[in-house]
């Protein structure tokens, strides 16, 4: 279960498949961005429809990481949470974060930001559109719409 609270509006994140499914459930903790943030806190983890093709297959040739075949992952909408708690260039990390918190930041672009997020929580899918950037979703008014097959027969 998860321990965020699901209401009100949250902030969120669009990420492609399959980043989107690895951060959600714990296997992915940084979040490679070209931008950086104030931000810290609840983050939704949304799926966007794009599929990164290569590197789901590197996961599934690679690694052992149980991840959903292709058909199976799911695309448009919130899949997760976790909490964001730094954002930070590789070489600009605080002295305060632990070894292991550090060594993720290992293979992050020097120029990039890496958003570090912990206590990951996979969600139902909830369909919605994402955007760039940071943005933010009423998960109130996001449970109480009508699936979209239902919607289209009003």
């Amino acid at each position: 279960m998860s321990t965020f609270a699901l209401s009100g509006v949250i902030k969120a994140l669009s990420l492609k498949q399959p980043f989107a499914w690895l951060i959600a459930n714990g296997y992915l903790l940084v979040d490679d961005r070209s931008w950086g943030t104030q931000y810290r806190g609840p983050m939704l983890i949304h799926a966007s429809k794009g599929l990164y093709e290569e590197y789901y297959q590197h996961i599934k040739r690679h690694t052992d990481i149980p991840i959903p075949d292709q058909d199976k992952l799911e695309y448009g909408g919130v899949v997760g949470i976790a909490r964001l708690v730094l954002c930070s260039k590789p070489g600009e990390l605080p002295a305060g974060i632990s070894r292991e918190q550090r060594a993720h930041f290992g293979g992050v672009h020097q120029e990039y930001y890496g958003f570090l997020f912990e206590q990951a929580t996979p969600l139902a899918l909830m369909p919605c559109a994402g955007k760039l950037g940071i943005f933010e979703i009423d998960i109130d008014k996001l449970l109480a719409a009508p699936p979209a097959a239902q919607a289209e027969l009003f």
